[in-house]
């Protein structure tokens, strides 16, 4: 067991503590980990007090809280498998350490469970804020007594340990199917991820927009609906656990446990030659020595930048969600402007374009391309240096290569947003400003942040996407920024509507411009110093 627990820890700290190239600065490193499972935990905490007030508002009249359970634990086994499938491929089955570890005096099984092991830890921590939210939701409005005995808290416990088992087992087959097919279709594995992807997501926004419906639909008939669900059997067996059917329980931890020891034991026999296999046809094509069609450097650069975007899948989608959603959500309020209008008039006077430019900051916030652009060079960086372009154009067209997205896509939200809340001209030219202000400061900020804590080398791109101190900087600070405008709003508007507007866009022009200029003044001998 020293060997195994060796190897666990291991396998964490490459999951989550591969921060930036400094050695030895252990705080920084703690901080990218914590703030990724912070990350984490926050979407589960959210996602489930929402979602099992509104369920348990609707189900606690007819006695019917296990349904409670079973859509909050497909919640737990989708967002673990959003999280954590496509990192597999580059965790247990890419990882830089592979042949040192498969080197050592221990079997590639008990590799392989320790890889697998870090990957149920992680759908642990989200497992647990997805279920023990719902169970105190379900304990605090439950009319049946539900919740208010020991047994039930330990029956919630054994689920919460035992979700992530099948959740696991179901990410690293995944995984081994996208590293396979990354192996062997080095174009159609991104294409195929790209797909898996946009299908999920599709569910994710047909889920939210009939949300409503689907309230319904369970308040008028519960019992049909979750007959109807028996496909879903063994969540159906946790649900009825958890409210006291020890058997349906032991069931479910049956179908949980079996699956995870199969995959840790069948994929650890074929373990060495699943690396070595993967290894092998894994080299990277991003430069190659041969004529070039872009008429230009820029458009080289350019058509680089594209094909590095939406030729990784776990860039694209990290970096580019909040665009899809900026935009779903202007299509939304623009379908759906009778119903957004009716519940904004019962906030009586609550400023209509304050809210809107909110919304859209927020999801530019999750917007991280310039971020993490420079060390997704890695060790190849050296080839884009010796380039006939200079380093102040180089990062400008790294930095404009975030808003030649960005400010589209804010454009399009901020003109839907204007015409389903009905907003002035005026307000909606002074909400475009925001938005485009916001776009700028974001895109500059996170080039600079980029220099500032890079790592160039990463293991693979999920790393640096999902891990690293530059793109955890670059969401959370523009968030706190967009917090102090909100401040801002507030205090102007004790002195009047003019000022109330003023303020928040000097702080966001003076966030730009500062970013901007030290982006321009520092940043060249910053990429130099790489």
């Amino acid at each position: 067991m020293k060997k195994f627990f060796a190897l666990l820890k291991v396998s964490v700290k490459s999951m989550l503590l591969s921060s930036t190239n400094a050695r030895g600065r252990s705080r920084k490193k703690a901080a990218t980990g914590m703030g990724a499972m912070v990350l984490i935990a926050f979407l589960g905490l959210y996602m489930s007090g929402m979602y099992s007030s509104l369920l348990m508002s609707v189900l606690a009249p007819v006695h019917m809280e296990s349904l409670v359970f079973l859509f909050m634990g497909m919640a737990a086994l989708l967002g673990g498998l959003l999280f954590t499938a496509f990192a597999v491929k580059g965790v247990v089955f890419g990882g830089k350490d592979n042949d040192l570890l498969l080197a050592m005096p221990v079997s590639s099984t008990m590799l392989m469970a320790g890889r697998v092991s870090a990957i149920y830890l992680e759908n642990l921590l989200f497992s647990f804020f997805i279920l023990a939210p719902a169970g105190a939701v379900c304990a605090f409005m439950t009319q049946s007594g539900v919740g208010h005995s020991l047994l039930f808290w330990a029956r919630l416990l054994a689920a919460v340990l035992a979700l992530p088992l099948l959740d696991t087992a179901l990410s690293v087959l995944m995984g081994a199917l996208v590293a396979f097919a990354s192996a062997k279709l080095t174009k159609g594995g991104a294409v195929g991820q790209n797909i898996v992807m946009a299908l999920y997501l599709v569910a994710v926004f047909w889920f939210a927009f009939n949300l409503n419906g689907m309230l319904e639909g369970l308040a008028a008939d519960a019992m049909g609906v979750k007959e109807s669900l028996s496909w879903a059997a063994p969540l159906l067996w946790m649900a009825d656990g958890i409210l006291g059917d020890w058997g349906k329980l032991l069931a479910f931890a049956a179908c949980c446990i079996i699956p995870f020891v199969l995959v840790v034991f069948g994929l650890g026999r074929v373990y060495r030659k699943a690396v070595t296999a993967f290894a092998a046809r894994s080299a990277r094509n991003d430069y190659k020595l041969s004529a070039q069609s872009a008429s230009g450097q820029k458009k080289a650069l350019l058509r680089m930048e594209l094909r590095r975007l939406f030729g990784m899948p776990m860039y694209f989608w990290n970096s580019c969600l909040g665009l899809i959603m900026l935009v779903a959500m202007g299509a939304a309020a623009l379908v759906m402007r009778e119903d957004l209008r009716m519940y904004l008039g019962l906030l009586e006077d609550f400023p209509r374009m304050p809210l809107a430019a909110l919304m859209i900051g927020f999801c530019l916030s999750m917007t991280v391309i310039a971020a993490p652009s420079v060390s997704l060079e890695g060790k190849y960086l050296w080839i884009l240096r010796e380039a006939p372009v200079d380093e102040g154009a180089l990062l400008g067209l790294k930095t404009g290569f975030e808003l030649m997205f960005s400010a589209p896509c804010a454009a399009i939200a901020g003109a839907c947003l204007t015409i389903a809340l009905e907003l002035s001209p005026l307000e909606g030219a002074v909400l475009l400003l925001a938005a485009l202000l916001f776009c700028a400061a974001h895109a500059a900020f996170g080039m600079l942040i980029g220099l500032t804590f890079p790592k160039l080398d990463a293991v693979n791109e999920t790393v640096v996407v999902k891990q690293s101190l530059a793109v955890m900087l670059g969401m959370f600070v523009p968030m706190a920024a967009l917090g102090a405008c909100a401040l801002a709003y507030w205090l102007g508007s004790m002195a009047g509507p003019v000022l109330a507007i003023a303020l928040p866009l000097a702080l966001l022009a003076a966030f730009a411009g500062a970013c901007a200029l030290i982006l321009a003044k520092k940043g060249p001998a910053m990429l130099r110093a790489l």
